[in-house]
């Protein structure tokens, strides 16, 4: 369902000509937060309440701080397993009344496993929740697990991977993550990994992995509806009110160390297009330069996209962006049938990158396109949710979200060509293609080129 208000807020963005000094009036962003109460349970789960007055529609979202990194290894791919498994049935509903809700009252019930954070989440009218709520409180809290469930879901987990293989969109992640990522990094999970340990694990693990998430330290609750406050906690308290808290260490990751002779890795497929996949350190989620580094990529990928799409033709899918969590991961992906022509004109567009100080006016530019995208992200239930849920984890204060455009605002033409210079390097890159139409000097002289000096050691 569209969000009327995130419309509002695309128009308020502009009502004042194209290039207003602020994206976003304080007004605008003093209503969304008044219309986010914060609160908790009992127990201590934070409840983030985003009221969208007269909608019919209720999303619940609940996040744990837990993921793939903090699992040991040997034991990663029970994340994905038991997120599989644990919305099919639990001790008080089977699976034939979840499969019979589900389609009576036309839930959206879905569970994931990430890599920092896993959630699950519940869509539903607000006529139905006191039907879908106790159920889905019940998968969470007390998932059946059945022997047959678990054995089938692991096997789905497992051809999914396996599958993966036969996709060069999918295996160029992997091939690029060969080599940015250590062994022992917390981040890391190949797909031949997770077959490895799947084949070592059993429903005694996946039950005590699930007895590490009942734990209210980890949780927080994101509900995106029109429901009284009142009545909403009173129905949150019933369902996760009595779980309990511990204390639990987390992992803490560091960005994976650039080492220039394994900074590459080639997959020889006699495939007609090379793909390649670029990855390299750049600022995480909190740090001061998180909305600059999205901007920077805003611009990098928009310039990609003109150069070797639009000018040279030389491929329809170019992107860079970042994925940011505790450590931030920057990318640069591309297919192409002329590699070599690729990698000449990816490097033109990064040194222009680096030589060129945008104007304030065609930043601004810049800016709109970016708060426009990220308003239009906004406008479900769940992508609102998700984002408040986001913000929580990082920053403590899902009211961080709407001070993004006032963070965006203040990102010079200076910020960009000092991000472009500091994290614009260090690549490692991973290439599917045929050995015989490919030659790795073009990549090594590609990664030497773009070497970042070595940091100064402070004293």
């Amino acid at each position: 369902m569209k969000l009327t208000i995130f419309l509002f807020l695309i128009w308020s963005m502009f009502s004042h000509g194209a290039l207003a000094v602020d994206l976003v009036s304080d007004e605008t962003i003093k209503k969304q937060k008044e219309l986010t109460k914060i609160t908790k349970l009992k127990n201590g789960i934070p409840v983030i309440h985003r009221r969208v007055p007269g909608s019919d529609i209720v999303h619940l979202d609940i996040s744990w701080s837990y993921g793939v990194k903090d699992l040991v290894a040997g034991k990663k791919s029970l994340n994905q397993w038991l997120w599989s498994v644990l919305p099919m049935a639990s001790k008080n509903f089977p699976k034939s009344t979840v499969n019979e809700a589900t389609e009576k009252y036309g839930l959206e019930l879905a569970c994931h496993g990430g890599i920092e954070v896993s959630s699950c989440s519940l869509s539903t009218l607000n006529d139905f929740l006191d039907q879908s709520l106790p159920m889905f409180a019940d998968l969470i809290n007390q998932p059946a697990l059945h022997d047959e469930d678990v054995a089938l879901s692991k096997d789905r987990v497992i051809a999914t991977l396996k599958n993966s293989e036969s996709d060069p969109n999918s295996l160029i992640n992997e091939i690029v993550n060969s080599v940015y990522y250590p062994k022992s990094h917390p981040y890391r999970l190949s797909n031949r990994e997770a077959i490895a340990e799947l084949s070592k694990l059993n429903k005694t693990d996946l039950i005590s992995i699930h007895q590490q998430h009942l734990n209210a330290n980890l949780m927080s609750i994101v509900v995106v509806s029109s429901l009284a406050e009142e009545q909403l906690i009173s129905k949150l308290e019933q369902s996760f009110g009595f779980i309990p808290a511990s204390e639990v260490k987390l992992t803490q990751a560091k960005d994976p160390e650039f080492v220039e002779t394994k900074a590459y890795a080639f997959h020889d497929r006699d495939v007609p297009t090379a793909y390649l996949r670029i990855k390299f350190p750049v600022p995480a989620m909190t740090d001061k330069d998180a909305i600059a580094t999205k901007l920077l990529f805003e611009i990098l990928s928009e310039e990609l996209g003109e150069e070797i799409r639009t000018k040279r033709s030389l491929s329809y899918a170019v992107h860079a962006f970042p994925i940011q969590y505790s450590r931030g991961i920057g990318i640069i992906s591309v297919s192409t049938a002329k590699p070599k022509d690729t990698i000449e004109a990816l490097q033109a567009v990064l040194d222009q990158i680096k030589s060129k100080t945008f104007s304030k006016e065609e930043l601004d530019e810049y800016k709109h396109v970016f708060a426009t995208n990220y308003y239009l992200t906004q406008e479900t239930h769940d992508s609102l949710a998700s984002a408040l849920a986001t913000c929580h984890q990082y920053f403590d204060d899902a009211n961080v979200l709407y001070e993004l455009p006032r963070k965006l605002d203040v990102v010079t033409p200076q910020d960009i060509q000092r991000l472009a210079h500091q994290v614009l390097g260090n690549f490692r890159v991973g290439v599917i293609y045929s050995k015989k139409s490919f030659e790795n000097q073009w990549i090594e002289r590609f990664i030497k080129r773009n070497r970042l000096p070595a940091p100064q050691k402070t004293h």
